[in-house]
C-alpha cells in the first residue's frame, strides 16, 4: 500500500486537499520521505529538528520573512547555487568547458602543467574584460586533476565501449621510467567504425619488470575492463627476451591462453638495431667518433666559440640512436674541412681516435656511405611509425626496403661521392672499403630477415587489404587470409557473398561524386572532423599533419636494444618533415566507408583482425615522449 500526498501549495492558500490513493501496481510505486520521531531523541539533531505539518508550512508562507525572501528571489533569478562564483549557470558551464578544453589541448600537444598554469594567468590579464577570461582558474594542480580524473576516465570508457563491439584488437605495452617510478602504459589498436584507432587502455606503476609480473598486470587490466583474451589478435612490444623470448616470456605466457596469437614485432626497433650491428663491419666506429667530437666541445664554451660553424652539432644529446646519427653525419660532412683542420691543429690535445679519423681517407668515405644509405632506411622507419601503418602494409614496406638494399649490394653502389673520393685510392684500399660496405649492407639485410622471415607468409597474405583498388582483390586470396583468423568463427559462404557485395559497391561508387577519394574524405570529415583525415596513400612516402601534429607523429620510438629510452623524435622531425600527398586515401578509411551501414559480419571480422595487427610499437612508446613534458 502506497500513500501519495499531493503537497502542491499556493503562496497563500492550500489549493488542493490531501489525496490518499491505494495502488497495487508495482510500476506506479513512489516512495515518499517520512519524518521519524526517534530523530528528536538524537542530541545532534534535537536542537533544530521539529515535526511540522501542512498547517505549519501554510503559516510559514504567511510570514513577512518568507514573503521578503520570495520577492528577493524573483528579483534576482539569475543567482543560484553557483552565485558564489559570481557568474550565471550558463557562464559557469562555459567556464568549465573552457578549462576542460584547455587541459585537453595541453595534454594532446605535450604541454606541461606548469605551462598550463602560466597560460591561464596570461589569459586572465589579456582578456580581463571577458567574464570567462577573468574567472578562469586552471593551474598545475587543477589541470592535473582534470586530466587524470575527468578526461582520462571518459576517454578510456569510450575506447572500452568500442573494444567490446569489435571481434579483434591488439595490445601494445612498454615499460619505462617516469622519474624514479617504473611505469607501464597498456595501449590498444583496433579497427573502429571509422578506421584504425589507437588509445591508452590503462597506465599502471610496474615496479617489477619480470615476465610473470607484466603478464599478470596486463591480464588484470583486460579482465577489469571485461575484455576477453580471445579477442586478442596480437601482442606488440619491443624485441627484448622478456617480451618475445621463446622461453617464459610475456608473449609465450599469453600464447598459452591464445595459441593463435600473432607476435607484434616492432620493426622500428629492428631497423635501428640492424644498422647498429652493421656498424661493426665499418673500418671506423663512426658513432664513437661523433660522441668523441661532441664531448670535446660540450666541456668548454671557449671551444664552442672557436668553432661556431659546429654549434648546431654540439647542441645534440650525448645519447645517440643509430638512425639519429644521420643528421649529425650530414652536419659533419658539411663542415668536415673546417673540423678536420681544427682538430689537426690541436696537436697534442687531439685524441688518438680523432687524429686517426681525420688523417685517414677511409673515414670520409665511410661518412658519405652512411649519408647515402641511411636515408633509405630512415624513410621506412618513419613510415612504420605512422599511426595508420599496420600489419597489412608491413609486407610491402619491408619487402621494398630489402629489394633496394639487395640491389645496392649486387650493383656495389655505395654513393657517387664515395666513388669520386676513391678514384685515386690504391686498389687494395678500394677493395677493403668495398668489402666493409658490403658487409654493412649484408648485415642489415640478414638482421631484418631474421625477424621478418617467420611471419612473412602471414604478412603477405593480409597485405591484400592494403590494396586501394578493391575490384582487383581475388576471392582465393581472401580465402587464404582467413586461414590465419583461427580465433574467430567465419562462415565462408556468407563471407563470399559479403565480399562480392562490397566489391560491387566499390565498383558502383568509385567514379561517382568526384571519385571514391572525395567520398571517403567526406565520410571521415563528417564523422570525425577534418583534423582526423590524413589524405595520403600508405604505399608512398606519406606525410604528417600540420605543424602542431609533427611532434605527435614523428619518430616516437624510444628504446634501443639495450633499452636506454632515448627520445630522438625532435631532431628527426626537424630533418625529415614531409608534405602529404593529395592523390590518395587511407585503406582503413576506405574499408570503413565501404562497410558503413552494411550487414557484413563475417567480412568485418576479417577486416577487424588484419587491421588490428601493429607494425611497430611507436604509439605506445610515444606516450613517454609526451610524459617528459608534463
Amino acid at each position: 500500500e502506497i500513500i501519495e500526498i499531493d503537497d502542491e501549495l499556493s503562496s497563500s492558500t492550500i489549493s488542493s486537499p490531501i489525496v490518499v490513493k491505494k495502488s497495487s501496481s508495482n510500476s506506479n510505486k513512489r516512495y515518499s520521505s517520512k519524518f521519524k520521531k526517534e530523530w528528536l531523541s538524537i542530541p545532534l539533531f534535537s536542537s533544530f529538528f521539529t515535526e511540522v505539518g501542512l498547517g505549519d508550512i501554510h503559516r510559514h508562507t504567511e510570514t513577512n520573512k518568507h514573503k521578503q525572501s520570495t520577492k528577493a528571489a524573483e528579483a534576482n533569478r539569475t543567482k543560484s547555487l553557483d552565485a558564489t562564483f559570481g557568474i550565471t549557470t550558463t557562464e559557469f558551464n562555459r567556464l568549465t568547458a573552457v578549462e576542460g578544453a584547455m587541459v585537453f589541448h595541453s595534454v594532446k600537444h605535450s604541454h606541461s602543467y606548469i605551462y598550463q598554469g602560466c597560460t591561464m594567468d596570461m589569459i586572465k590579464h589579456c582578456f580581463s574584460d571577458s567574464h570567462v577570461g577573468k574567472n578562469i582558474s586552471c593551474s598545475r594542480t587543477k589541470a592535473r586533476e582534470i586530466a587524470c580524473n575527468v578526461l582520462a576516465p571518459s576517454l578510456t570508457d569510450e575506447i572500452v565501449r568500442e573494444l567490446r563491439d569489435v571481434s579483434s584488437f591488439s595490445i601494445c605495452y612498454d615499460a619505462s621510467n617516469k622519474g624514479n617510478v617504473k611505469m607501464l602504459p597498456i595501449a590498444v589498436q583496433f579497427f573502429s567504425r571509422f578506421g584504425i584507432r589507437c588509445g591508452i587502455l590503462d597506465f599502471i606503476e610496474q615496479s617489477e619488470e619480470s615476465a610473470d609480473a607484466v603478464f599478470k598486470n596486463i591480464k588484470y587490466v583486460l579482465e577489469a575492463h571485461q575484455l576477453k583474451v580471445e579477442q586478442l589478435a596480437s601482442l606488440g612490444s619491443d624485441n627484448t627476451n622478456v617480451n618475445v623470448g621463446e622461453y617464459h616470456s610475456i608473449f609465450s605466457l599469453f600464447e598459452e591462453l591464445s595459441p593463435t596469437l600473432v607476435k607484434g614485432t616492432c620493426y622500428s626497433h629492428v631497423l635501428h638495431n640492424s644498422v647498429k650491428h652493421g656498424n661493426k663491419h665499418l673500418l671506423f666506429d663512426v658513432e664513437t667518433t661523433l660522441l668523441k667530437i661532441y664531448s670535446h666541445f660540450c666541456r668548454s664554451s671557449v671551444r664552442v666559440r672557436e668553432l661556431k660553424n659546429y654549434f648546431d652539432f654540439v647542441e645534440q644529446e650525448q645519447k645517440i640512436r643509430w638512425l639519429s646519427l644521420l643528421p649529425s653525419i650530414e652536419r659533419l660532412i658539411a663542415v668536415h674541412p673546417i673540423v678536420k683542420s681544427y682538430f689537426l691543429n690541436l696537436e697534442d690535445e687531439c685524441s688518438d681516435l680523432l687524429l686517426k679519423f681525420f688523417t685517414s681517407r677511409e673515414s670520409e668515405c665511410a661518412l658519405h656511405f652512411l649519408a647515402n644509405i641511411l636515408p633509405e632506411i630512415q624513410n621506412v622507419n618513419l613510415l612504420l611509425q605512422q599511426e595508420y601503418t599496420t600489419g597489412v602494409n608491413l609486407h610491402g614496406i619491408i619487402s621494398n626496403l630489402l629489394r633496394k638494399l639487395k640491389s645496392r649490394l649486387n650493383d656495389e653502389f655505395f654513393g657517387c661521392k664515395v666513388s669520386q673520393l676513391m678514384e685515386d685510392y690504391p686498389i687494395q684500399e678500394i677493395e677493403k672499403l668495398h668489402s666493409s660496405f658490403k658487409c654493412f649492407i649484408r648485415t642489415v639485410i640478414e638482421y631484418i630477415e631474421k625477424y621478418f622471415h617467420k611471419y612473412k607468409l602471414f604478412y603477405q597474405s593480409i597485405s591484400i587489404f592494403a590494396e586501394l583498388e578493391i575490384d582487383k582483390i581475388e576471392w582465393k586470396r581472401v580465402q587464404q587470409c582467413c586461414t590465419f583468423v583461427v580465433n574467430q568463427i567465419i562462415d565462408f559462404d556468407h563471407l563470399y557473398d559479403e565480399f562480392n557485395h562490397i566489391k560491387s559497391k566499390y565498383i558502383d561508387l568509385k567514379d561517382k561524386s568526384g571519385g571514391i577519394g572525395n567520398q571517403v574524405q567526406s565520410f571521415i570529415t563528417s564523422n570525425l572532423g577534418s583534423s582526423k583525415y590524413v589524405n595520403s596513400t600508405i604505399n608512398h612516402v606519406t606525410e604528417l599533419c600540420g605543424d602542431c601534429e609533427v611532434e605527435d607523429n614523428l619518430d616516437p620510438t624510444e628504446e634501443q636494444e639495450d633499452d636506454d629510452g632515448f627520445d630522438d623524435r625532435q631532431q628527426d622531425s626537424n630533418i625529415y618533415k614531409r608534405k602529404k600527398t593529395t592523390n590518395g586515401i587511407r585503406t582503413d578509411h576506405l574499408w570503413a566507408y565501404l562497410l558503413n551501414g552494411e550487414r557484413t559480419p563475417n567480412l568485418r571480422k576479417l577486416i577487424e583482425f588484419v587491421f588490428s595487427i601493429p607494425a611497430s610499437n611507436a604509439y605506445c612508446e610515444s606516450i613517454f615522449s609526451h610524459m617528459k613534458y608534463l
